[in-house]
């Protein structure tokens, strides 16, 4: 496989170039797009309202699979490799880091990550998802454990609305007090002891599926951020929904972001072992069915990065 430098598109996008995003091959996949930016009291859209990335010693992460670094109380991660037939990395639902796990690698700071695989922002909301993680019952672990953080030097990432999204077709809608519980919690963390003075929410409810009742998600979310930094709080908000789209869709498409293939490598999503691997484990969009692969989770991470130091509002 010819390795792919990301040299072509700094040279293209100099603003890229301008925040140290790591330059590597990363198996050919690259960004081919750049964030739009905005500001916070409209529509929502990428921001950042404070965040100094160049201060953080610590990521502090809640959310779903797509956050899950495979332990969940805010230990030390599992190596994040594939080992025998097992197609999850240290128990990652994916073949590699998650995106969480690059950001905090590359700001060289600690990430203690309570995330957990089928996760919602209030269980009580969705009977269907009876059983799953929540927001509430991560942040409650991490308040129990009565971790001593500096405020200013620690970034909370609140990933959530996948699985939300997804249960309103057989629960309802209940996304506008999902949207409440999910401030509400986050209301809760910059209270003392834990005092959080910085806050990043990201979501990509639809994965590529856009509804009316997923945007007023977003939107009531980043309302709720605007109230926040009218608090003193700083707060940062990345949708990257662009980033689906631009894959998924005809403008650029996957293979302008260097993917051979847009879809899963693995072919089912609750297999335990290899079998069925595409031909492209490199170079797919996703690794198990609507989850990204490593490659993925590494332009997440570089998508993050640009909107934290190009998007202040």
């Amino acid at each position: 496989m010819v390795r792919q430098s990301w040299t072509p598109l700094f040279a293209l996008l100099g603003v890229v170039a301008a925040i140290n995003v790591p330059r590597q091959t990363n198996d050919g996949v690259h960004l081919a797009i750049t964030p739009a930016c905005g500001k916070l009291g409209g529509t929502f859209t990428n921001v950042n309202a404070g965040i100094v990335t160049s201060g953080i010693k610590t990521l502090v992460a809640f959310g779903d699979s797509y956050t899950s670094g495979g332990r969940s109380d805010g230990g030390t991660l599992p190596p994040a490799v594939l080992t025998g037939t097992s197609p999850r990395a240290g128990g990652r639902v994916t073949d590699g880091p998650v995106w969480a796990e690059d950001v905090a690698s590359d700001l060289s700071a600690t990430i203690k990550d309570y995330a957990v695989a089928g996760a919602v922002v209030n269980v009580t909301l969705w009977p269907s998802k009876a059983g799953a993680s929540d927001f509430l019952h991560q942040a409650a672990l991490f308040l129990s454990q009565k971790n001593v953080l500096n405020p200013t030097t620690t970034l909370y990432a609140v990933f959530f609305g996948i699985n939300d999204f997804a249960a309103t077709n057989k629960d309802g809608n209940h996304l506008p007090q999902a949207a409440a519980d999910l401030l509400n919690q986050i209301q809760q963390l910059t209270a003392p002891p834990t005092s959080a003075k910085n806050i990043l929410v990201v979501d990509d409810y639809g994965f590529g599926t856009h509804a009316a009742i997923g945007d007023a998600w977003k939107q009531a979310v980043f309302a709720g951020l605007s109230t926040l930094r009218a608090q003193g709080l700083n707060v940062a908000f990345v949708d990257f929904a662009p980033l689906w789209d631009g894959v998924l869709g005809p403008t650029p498409g996957f293979a302008a972001f260097g993917y051979e293939n847009k879809g899963n490598c693995i072919p089912t999503a609750n297999q335990t072992d290899l079998s069925g691997e595409c031909a492209t484990p490199l170079n797919s969009f996703y690794w198990l069915p609507s989850h990204p692969s490593k490659e993925t989770h590494r332009i997440m991470a570089d998508y993050v990065k640009l909107v934290l130091a190009n998007c202040k509002a």
